[in-house]
């Protein structure tokens, strides 16, 4: 099963310093096993500690670190960091050690027969209050773009070089789910998706502070006018758009 080729790995890096050593070795004993491979850590202008690590790793471990000295934020550091791959395939994964790396297996098996293969957290290890969002935000995509996925937005995928060129530069309607419309907008082009189950793991607490509660109603709120633009934006492209089917 490991003869997998022509692989980009991507992660984006920003104030991970409790775990990054140990993400990067995990990564790296993947990848190295793909012929003609390339891995690409892309950090965001952490403050923690992160960049000194990553600089003292990469002489152990064979990896090309860009590094920001400003934090350009999490969409558009993982649009920049999709755009330094260059190979057929790109392997993204954030960098929180919510993933087993172990399983690009399971996703890297459907990729010859799909465009794009994204893992869904078959058991998700958050808090109660993420999951129901969650749920509910994969319940509002689907009833907005009759499209069904279980985990849209998951930072753990597989994607062929040519979806990235011809999607990533309309993907910029949300602000806060890049892959949310990413996959959106695959899925309304044509390209065919597929989800496949892959562990997940709590990530320690202080990740979690993007969907903190004061915030909530304004990301939401953002969240849904934003998808109602891109449903309307795609309406307007082909009006007879009933169903944007993937494959799961």
């Amino acid at each position: 099963m490991q003869n997998a080729g022509d692989i980009s790995l991507v992660i984006p890096v920003y104030n991970e310093s409790k775990v990054i050593e140990r993400v990067v070795r995990s990564y790296y004993d993947v990848i190295r096993k793909c012929k003609n491979s390339e891995f690409i850590v892309a950090e965001d202008g952490s403050n923690d500690g992160t960049k000194q690590i990553l600089k003292k790793l990469r002489n152990k471990i064979p990896f090309r670190l860009v590094t920001s000295n400003e934090r350009k934020g999490y969409v558009n550091s993982v649009r920049d960091a999709l755009k330094l791959a260059k190979k057929k395939y790109i392997f993204f994964s954030d960098s929180g050690g919510g993933h087993d790396p172990n399983d690009f297996w399971k996703l890297e098996r459907f990729i010859k027969n799909y465009d794009m293969v994204i893992g869904y957290k078959k058991i998700r290890k958050d808090p109660l209050n993420r999951i129901i969002l969650s749920r509910g935000y994969n319940l509002m995509i689907g009833l907005i773009f009759n499209i069904w996925f279980k985990d849209i937005d998951c930072g753990f995928r597989i994607i062929k070089r040519e979806v990235i060129d011809n999607m990533l530069k309309d993907t910029k309607t949300l602000k806060y789910c890049i892959f949310s419309e990413f996959t959106i907008r695959a899925c309304k082009n044509g390209y065919k998706v597929k989800e496949c189950p892959v562990q997940h793991f709590r990530r320690h607490i202080e990740k979690i502070k993007t969907f903190a509660p004061l915030k909530l109603p304004k990301i939401i709120i953002s969240l849904f006018i934003g998808l109602l633009r891109i449903r309307f934006e795609l309406f307007i492209k082909s009006p007879n758009l009933k169903s944007l089917n993937s494959s799961s």
